[in-house]
């Protein structure tokens, strides 16, 4: 499993990594023992922007897998919280006209008048220690869980609306397993078996 860095920001957890110092955990509990604080978990971009993939994997050799024949190397899996992340460099934004089809030469659509331009930067898994007003708004207010079944019941603390804020829509419960898609059908003879009608 991923040991994850325990640390205040990106920053920090990749300058504790270069120095062999940084507090590590698999899981939420171990991380919050190490920090003594609450802590949440986040992926962030940190480090420069590099126009080359080749140049960012010579800079961070050693911590990200590397693909490249010659220079393969795939980090052990409790090590694997670091990778290179490729996105459209900012450019500032110009009003986009709209095109239409052209249907010319076997193309529907008219060719881009130039390739986008892609950088490269480092993202970063860790374990954020969260001080003050973070802490108490993400940790404080209690499971989740807890919370839906009393808001059912009655009110609850403006505290306990912004922890409810934070956390992810997920459903009540799992979801079931679909016996059979769209268009199979079970045959009255035999409904131990499922027939695809498409």
């Amino acid at each position: 499993m991923i040991a994850y860095p325990v640390a205040k920001d990106a920053h920090e957890a990749l300058a504790l990594l270069k120095q062999g110092q940084v507090k590590r955990a698999v899981r939420e509990k171990e991380a919050a023992t190490e920090a003594g604080k609450p802590v949440a978990f986040v992926t962030q971009s940190v480090g420069p922007l590099f126009e080359d993939e080749a140049q960012a994997l010579n800079i961070y050799a050693g911590l990200v897998e590397d693909h490249r024949p010659g220079h393969i190397f795939l980090p052990p899996i409790e090590n694997r919280f670091c990778k290179l992340t490729c996105r459209m460099k900012d450019v500032p934004k110009r009003r986009s006209r709209s095109t239409g089809p052209v249907f010319s030469d076997g193309e529907r659509w008219p060719r881009a008048a130039a390739p986008l331009e892609t950088v490269w930067q480092l993202s970063l898994s860790y374990w954020k220690v969260l001080d003050g007003a973070m802490a108490s708004r993400a940790g404080a207010a209690g499971n989740v869980k807890d919370l839906r079944k009393r808001a059912r019941k009655g009110q609850l603390t403006a505290q306990e609306i912004l922890s409810l804020m934070d956390s992810p829509l997920t459903g009540g419960r799992p979801q079931k397993a679909l016996d059979f898609g769209l268009f199979d059908f079970i045959p009255p003879d035999n409904p131990g078996i499922v027939i695809a009608d498409e």
